[in-house]
């Protein structure tokens, strides 16, 4: 059984100045990275020796998601300008993994996941909407090097697809529905596709955006309208317990037993000492 989830946590400021909160990632050596620091289009850095926040990139495009892969390099859900990209932390070099499908631009990707393989699950969602559900799920395939494979559409009809993550059973793959506040689970099938969509819990209240699982397999979401960050056990399909932390909380990752969550409307990147520690597909 897991340990019980404190009754209340405090948000501590963790960094500020942030033009549009979003994408938090932290590397091996445990830099932060985040998008929009100061100005919208950049990748910010905090790094964990203590020194200063600074713009690590101007990226040419917009990014929300960021994922840091199992050879420590960022890889980025690029809205701004319809791409994946792939920046090496040495270098601070880009590379663009895909920026169409099927001889079509991406809607807009906005969020991202990896699996246990290093395969990368990214959401298109701009424009979609429950009205009009024309937001997808993709799957980018990597190969044992993190060399690029093949992309495939993965799921469809999804209105405005935002965060996902991998269960650490490594059969599930959650996805965060915004425009009808739920919360969807896909088999994930032999060859990386999705199958047997169902929906393991809807809010009563606005709304989902990035998502993230603890070591012990419970899903902590960033309640955007609802300015908290909220925890469900997913087996169940019930919320266990629910955190303030301030308007339009966007998206949320770990490090040692913290959760540090990205909020739009403070402008900076918060952060709850939750006592347990955060599951990362690629170690």
């Amino acid at each position: 059984m897991p340990p019980p989830l404190p009754r209340s946590l405090r948000p501590a400021p963790v960094v500020s100045g942030i033009a549009f909160a979003e994408g938090p990632t932290f590397d091996r050596r445990g830099d932060l990275y985040f998008v929009n620091y100061l100005r919208l289009g950049t990748i910010g850095r905090l790094p964990a020796d203590g020194g200063e926040a600074e713009v690590w990139v101007e990226m040419g495009g917009q990014a929300n998601g960021l994922k840091c892969d199992a050879a420590g390099r960022i890889v980025c859900a690029d809205f701004g300008a319809k791409r994946i990209t792939r920046f090496d932390t040495a270098t601070r070099a880009m590379e663009v993994l895909t920026d169409s499908y099927g001889g079509e631009p991406y809607l807009g990707p906005n969020d991202l996941c990896l699996d246990q393989a290093g395969n990368v699950y990214f959401s298109d969602p701009v424009g979609s909407s429950a009205e009009s559900p024309t937001g997808a799920v993709y799957r980018i395939g990597m190969d044992a090097a993190g060399r690029l494979g093949g992309v495939r559409r993965v799921a469809d009809n999804l209105a405005f697809p935002n965060g996902l993550a991998v269960h650490p059973d490594g059969r599930r793959l959650f996805v965060a529905e915004t425009g009808t506040n739920r919360l969807l689970c896909f088999n994930i099938a032999p060859g990386g596709g999705l199958a047997n969509e169902r929906t393991t819990l809807e809010f009563a209240t606005p709304s989902l955006d990035g998502i993230a699982f603890d070591e012990h397999g419970r899903l902590w979401v960033a309640r955007w309208v609802n300015g908290t960050v909220d925890v469900v056990d997913v087996d169940a399909g019930r919320l266990l317990a629910s955190y303030p932390v301030g308007d339009r909380a966007t998206n949320l990752c770990w490090r040692g037993e913290s959760v540090y969550i990205t909020v739009a409307g403070l402008e900076a990147i918060v952060r709850l000492d939750a006592g347990v520690r955060g599951y990362d597909p690629v170690g």
